[in-house]
Parts: structure tokens; sequence; C-alpha cells
């Protein structure tokens, strides 16, 4: 009996930098990852992005030099002993200030930069109390949605990283029945050791989305190939993953030896799509990869057409 139930996760863009997902509250300071209105420790909907927020440093950085400027030339009209003195004093002052005004716009975009990097790691402390909380936020909401809470896990990882998080999401997408259609993710969900829930997931994710499958997770299976092999469907997941292997020539290649571990249970299109491969490179090496092909078609596939072809 299939417990696993069919789901809606929303579309997840991941953000070109990943501190793009971070934002400050204005009222208690507190730094989230989280998509919420308001903030979750004062309750109030003061969030503003850490960019805004350095850009707000800089502008106010950048105003405090024009207003020194400013005294300045202020001070020194007032001070000059004549006209003459006083006017050449003006006119110089408000050289410089034009000239720092027009210099401090054509940096303004590294100034930014500058800020957003003083910002952040003058509060590191801070930033990881605020994804800490967001992660029991997301814990929280659990058994009332887990849809929800793996959403929620989701944002937080592109800043929250981790095996911890990662086991997390694999262990709500395990209760989940997956669908081609579904915005999922597998690389970002290895852990540095073995895992059996994620070993299924590695197999459902051979079945509705192969593209998913490249070199992290081939090493990943290849580094516990023995102890995915003794578990119940170990040998169907193996085989699964062989056969994402042959989507491309340079994985076929790569991981040959595992492949060959295992082409006896690649299904007929798979099978077909890899000995076309090896037709048509006969001189790469595959590690005897083409030889055991060549047993299996003589003796399984014959007299199918398509391999004579």
């Amino acid at each position: 009996m299939n417990k696993k139930k069919p789901v809606t996760l929303r579309t997840f863009k991941a953000p070109r930098y990943a501190f793009d997902k971070l934002r400050l509250c204005r009222h208690c300071g507190q730094y989230s990852a989280l998509s919420e209105d308001r903030c979750l420790k004062c309750g109030k909907a003061s969030l503003a992005s850490v960019e805004d927020r350095a850009s707000a440093m800089t502008g106010r950085r950048m105003n405090t030099r024009l207003l020194l400027v400013l005294l300045l030339t202020m001070i020194s009209v007032y001070f000059g002993k004549d006209f003459r003195q006083m006017a050449l004093c003006g006119a110089g002052g408000l050289l410089l200030l034009g000239f720092l005004y027009y210099t401090q716009r054509k940096v303004r975009a590294t100034e930014n930069l500058y800020s957003l990097n003083e910002m952040l790691g003058r509060n590191i402390s801070l930033i990881k109390e605020g994804l800490e909380m967001d992660r029991q936020e997301a814990v929280s909401v659990l058994r009332e949605n887990d849809v929800l809470a793996y959403e929620k896990l989701r944002e937080l990882s592109i800043l929250l990283r981790g095996d911890r998080i990662a086991r997390q999401r694999v262990a709500l997408l395990h209760g989940f029945l997956l669908r081609k259609d579904m915005d999922l993710e597998m690389e970002q969900l290895l852990l540095k050791d073995y895992e059996p829930l994620l070993a299924e997931y590695i197999g459902e994710i051979t079945k509705v989305r192969p593209d998913l499958i490249k070199d992290r997770t081939f090493r990943y299976v290849q580094a516990y190939e023995g102890q995915i092999l003794r578990m119940d469907k170990g040998r169907a997941i193996l085989a699964g993953v062989a056969g994402a292997a042959v989507r491309m020539k340079r994985y076929a290649l790569l991981y040959s030896a595992f492949i060959g571990r295992y082409v006896h249970d690649l299904p007929r299109d798979r099978f077909l799509r890899l000995s076309r491969l090896i037709a048509a490179s006969p001189y790469e090496p595959w590690n005897g990869l083409d030889d055991i092909v060549a047993e299996i078609i003589e003796s399984k596939y014959r007299w199918d057409p398509d391999f004579k072809q």
C-alpha cells in the first residue's frame, strides 16, 4: 500500500546570490530568510532586504561626507579676510562638493557592496540566531502542514547549509508522491554519510527526473553502494542510477564500471540507449562494458531489429 500523498509544491527560484534571501527587521534587528510578512521575533511588518539596509547605510555615510565638506566650505567663507578670499573659498568648496558628489555616484555600487559585507560580517552571530529561529518555525508547522514546512526549509537551505536541514527535507520528501512536473532538487540534498531515505529518494528521482542525477549523486551512490545494495529495493535503486548515467556519453564513460555491475537490470530503452552510445564510439575506454553489452545483445536481443541497426 502506497502511503505517499500527492502534493503541490510552489515553484521556487533560487536567488542569484544567497544573501538575496536575507532580510532584517528594522524594529528589533532580527534576521530572517523566510518570505514572511512579519518578523518572527517582534511580530511587526518591518522586514527589509539586507541590500536595502546596506544601501541606506551607504547613503548616510555619503551624505555625511557631503555635509562635512559643505560645513568646511561655510567655515572657510566665514573666516575669509576679504570678499575676494571669501569668494575663492566658496567657489573652491562648491567645486570640491560637486566633485565629491559625482565621485560618490560613480562608486555607489561598490560602496553598497562594502557596506553589505561590513554589515553581514559584523552581525554573523545574529544572522545564525535568526536562521535557527526560522528553522524552528519551519519545524513547528510540520504537523499541521508538512508541505509548508518543506517549502520553508527549502527557502532556508539557500543560507542554512548542512546535513541537519538536508535530512529534514529528505524526510519530508519521503512522504510525498513525486511527479515529473514538481519543482524537485537532488544535489542540494546530498549528505555526508549514508541515509536510507536519501537512497530511496534518489531511486524515485531516477524514475521521474533522471536529468537531476549528476556527478555528485553518482559519487554518493558509489560511495555507499554496499549499504544501498543491502536495502529491500537497493538493486532497483542502483539500476535506476545506472540507467540515468546512460543519458550522456560522458557519464556512461566515467561510470562505465558502475553501469557494468547493473547493466543486466537496465530496462530495454536504457539498454538500447547504452548500446547505441557504445556503437557510435567503439574505440572509447569502456572498461569492459562494451563486451558485457555485446553478450547481453547476443543472448537477449539477438532478434530485436533495433539492436541489429
